[in-house]
């Protein structure tokens, strides 16, 4: 069975309809691949789905251990947040992070880390702070947009801690993601959660611009289905303001492919201006094409980075404290290394 064939039966399980014939070793190996084995036992189990023993037993021991790890990691936010707020810094809490903290509840979603965004003015202090509490810098030693990892023995992941997004346009640090978030308690300290909008703001701008998933025609359906959870959450997703953060020019673009693929991909209604067009038309259709047929997603990215390049804007459109990136150039070599990068997670 191909990627594509097995996408869609995955996506056809977690949203509790498992198809007749299902093909459960290709299933479960594009879960185990993309990071979403424990969702798609949660799913399962929500909808009393019927699965062989092997299945059942498999996904069981699998969910268990996500939960047993989540849980460890939310005490681990809880007390990096007391620790941080208590020496007079208030967090952002990024993706993974704003899950632990409840907005959603992540539900089997296997979670590596736990990313924070300070004031690059408090990122000293901050380290110190979380120096005191035991962790240690993971060298090299890393300069904005670079996070800084900090990380202990006793801890199951690590802190990532943001001063600033590394997507180099749209910008986005602290004093930017902070005017659209509102305060939260986290275990009776205070942090900054992102509204959902903003959650949605910085998955996207993570997968399509920084890991540039959007010239690459990859999906990472684990923050695919973070989307879909943020729209089905209380309040759901303000899109309108979303499409605001997203400046015109190959963002907007990459901001209507991804939500084209979402409303493709789930049950998630998105409003039809943000997914028209030829352009996202074509890059859904060529995201499923590379699934069906590996050997051409070379040939795809170098077109996609030619019609639709990763330009910057002017100098003169760049906030005053933030440098304006280098343009890259694109070589044989440099083509060839963008084409073989590819995180974990990601298909």
């Amino acid at each position: 069975m191909n990627d594509l064939r097995a996408l869609r039966q995955l996506m056809a399980a977690l949203a509790g309809h498992v198809p007749r014939r299902p093909d459960w070793d290709a299933m479960l190996s594009l879960a185990n691949r993309t990071l979403t084995t424990g969702t798609l036992a949660q799913a399962l189990w929500a909808h009393g789905t019927a699965m062989p023993d092997d299945v059942r037993g498999f996904l069981g021991e699998v969910l268990e251990r996500v939960e047993k790890r989540n849980a460890r990691l939310r005490l681990q936010l809880e007390e990096a947040v007391g620790w941080l707020d208590r020496s007079g810094i208030r967090p952002i809490l990024l993706k993974g992070a704003a899950s632990l903290a409840g907005q959603p509840a992540p539900h089997g979603r296997i979670l590596s880390d736990i990313d924070l965004m300070v004031p690059e003015s408090q990122m000293p202090a901050a380290i110190r702070c979380l120096e005191r509490a035991g962790y240690a810098v993971i060298p090299p030693f890393a300069e904005p947009p670079n996070p800084i990892v900090l990380a202990r023995d006793s801890d199951v992941g690590s802190i990532d801690l943001h001063a600033r997004l590394k997507s180099p346009w749209p910008t986005c640090d602290y004093r930017q993601l902070r005017k659209i978030c509102v305060p939260h308690r986290v275990q009776g300290n205070m942090a900054w959660l992102p509204t959902p909008a903003a959650q949605a703001f910085v998955l996207i701008l993570h997968d399509q611009l920084q890991d540039r998933d959007y010239w690459r025609g990859l999906i990472d359906l684990r923050h695919l289905l973070d989307l879909a959870a943020l729209a089905h959450g209380p309040g759901g997703i303000d899109w309108q303001r979303l499409a605001t953060l997203f400046p015109k020019g190959h963002p907007a673009r990459a901001l209507h492919t991804q939500l084209r693929t979402l409303t493709r991909l789930t049950d998630t209604a998105v409003p039809h201006d943000l997914t028209r067009g030829l352009w996202p038309a074509l890059q859904y259709r060529r995201r499923l094409a590379q699934l069906r047929l590996p050997f051409i997603a070379r040939a795809t990215t170098w077109l996609s980075l030619a019609a639709d390049p990763p330009s910057h804007p002017d100098q003169a459109s760049y906030p005053a404290d933030v440098a304006q990136p280098k343009r890259p150039r694109w070589d044989a070599s440099r083509l060839r290394r963008f084409h073989r990068q590819k995180a974990m997670g990601k298909v």
